[in-house]
């Protein structure tokens, strides 16, 4: 899977690149050698600019990951990785997303923000669609990505 390749690409982990950091989601260790740069920063956070993936520390819920801000390790992001084909946000929009972003659709991996709504008995969770993340893997850089049209919800429910 691409999420996979992002996460792990590159050669062996460096020892010297690990960290652990307590998350608000618990302990994770990290690969710091292996940041993400999104240079504009995101919505709402435009000072925030390194983060790393990692997997999700509860293992019920190991097909999100866990966008971790090392500039603020108190920030920390749920995030549903989409493929390039996907029931969510169509393929030319994402083609569109990756040309406006100068990204190869062969190198993109695309990440959607999770929203947990909590109820009295039920949880429901949602993604925001309309400004997916958009990651070259091979340049570890990304960026969030606002569609200018009303396609997609800022709380597509999953």
């Amino acid at each position: 899977m691409l999420n996979q390749s992002l996460q792990l690409s590159g050669s062996v982990p460096s020892a010297m690149g690990m960290e652990t950091i307590k998350s608000r989601f618990g302990e994770i260790t990290v690969d710091t050698n292996k940041a993400i740069i999104f240079a504009r920063g995101m919505l709402g956070i435009p000072d925030k600019h390194q983060f790393v993936l990692a997997n999700f520390p509860n293992p019920k819920m190991q097909q999100f990951m866990l966008l971790q801000s090392l500039d603020d390790t108190a920030l920390s992001f749920i995030t549903l990785p989409l493929d390039l084909k996907n029931s969510i946000i169509s393929a030319s929009d994402i083609s569109i997303a990756c040309r406006d972003l100068q990204i190869g659709e062969s190198n993109a991996a695309i990440l959607l923000i999770v929203n947990v709504h909590r109820g009295v008995d039920q949880v429901k969770l949602s993604v925001n669609a309309r400004a997916p993340l958009i990651v070259d893997a091979e340049r570890r850089i990304g960026a969030q990505h606002v569609f200018q049209h009303d396609n997609y919800k800022v709380q597509h429910m999953l």
